[in-house]
C-alpha cells in the first residue's frame, strides 16, 4: 500500500465520519489495494457501526472495486478483495461532483416504459405514498462510468431493491432454486434463457389498472363484476 497517500488521509477511526467514509478509509489504511479481508475482520473493526457490510457494498456505487467470490473464483465465500479505490468519498467536493440521483422525470419516463412494474418480480409499482414504491436505479453507477441511458436503468419495487442490495450470492440462489418444484424450476430456467420475465395478460391489466383514476378503477371493477355474474348465471342454467 502507498503509505504516503494513507498518511494524507483522514483517520478511519474518527467516529465523526459516517460508515461509508470510515469503511473506505479503513480499506486504504488497513487493508491496502490488492489485499483480501473477511466479514469478521470488518465487523471487528467496526463493532458499533450498524450495517457496515452494506456501507462497504455501497462504495461500488462510487467506483470502488471490491471483488467477492462471484467475481474472483479464487476467493472463499467469506473473503473479499480490495481491487481499486474510487471516488474520494471523504471529500464533499468530490462526492458532489460525481453523483446525483435519478431525476423525477427520468424515473417516471423509465417507469412508464416498464409499465410501472418491477422488472424482477413483475409487481406493480408507483409514486403513491402507500403501496410498493418505484425505484429506478443505475446498473452501473455514474462514478463508475454509468449513464442515465435506458440500458443502464432498472425499475425495481422496494422488496426487490432490498434483495438486490443484500449479501445473497450465487450459491444461496442456487440452493433456493434447487428447492423449487420442478415446474417452478423449469419456469425460472425459461426466464433466464429468455433474459426476461414475460408478463401475462392478467399482470399487464393489473399494472395498467394501478395507473387509473379512482373513478376508472371502480368502473372496471363493476364491469368485471357484471361479467362474472353473467358467467355464474350461465353456468347455473346449464343442465
Amino acid at each position: 500500500m502507498d503509505t504516503t497517500v494513507a498518511e494524507d488521509l483522514p483517520d478511519w477511526r474518527d467516529e465523526r465520519s459516517g460508515g461509508l467514509v470510515r469503511g473506505a478509509l479503513w480499506l486504504l489504511q488497513v487493508i491496502g489495494i490488492g489485499n483480501t479481508f473477511t466479514k469478521s475482520q470488518l465487523r471487528e473493526a467496526f463493532p458499533d457501526t450498524a450495517q457496515i457490510d452494506r456501507r462497504i457494498r455501497d462504495l461500488r456505487d462510487w467506483g470502488w472495486v471490491i471483488d467477492t467470490s462471484r467475481e474472483d473464483a479464487s476467493l472463499e465465500q467469506s473473503e473479499q478483495r480490495f481491487v481499486k479505490a474510487g471516488i474520494s468519498v471523504w471529500d464533499p467536493a468530490a462526492r458532489k461532483k460525481r453523483t446525483r440521483p435519478v431525476g423525477t422525470l427520468t424515473r417516471r419516463t423509465v417507469g412508464g416504459g416498464a409499465g410501472f412494474t418491477c422488472e424482477l418480480c413483475g409487481r406493480p409499482v408507483g409514486d403513491a405514498p402507500h403501496g410498493p414504491q418505484l425505484h429506478v436505479t443505475r446498473r452501473k453507477a455514474l462514478a463508475a462510468g454509468g449513464t442515465d441511458g435506458p440500458d443502464n436503468l432498472s425499475t425495481l419495487c422496494s422488496d426487490c431493491r432490498a434483495a438486490h442490495e443484500s449479501e445473497e450470492g450465487v450459491s444461496e440462489l442456487a440452493s433456493r432454486a434447487s428447492s423449487l418444484p420442478i415446474r417452478e424450476r423449469t419456469r425460472l430456467l425459461t426466464w433466464i434463457t429468455m433474459g426476461e420475465r414475460p408478463r401475462t395478460t392478467v399482470e399487464d391489466i393489473w399494472a395498467r389498472y394501478q395507473q387509473l383514476s379512482t373513478t376508472d378503477q371502480q368502473h372496471l371493477a363493476r364491469h368485471l363484476a357484471r361479467l362474472l355474474n353473467a358467467d355464474t348465471q350461465a353456468e347455473d342454467a346449464t343442465p
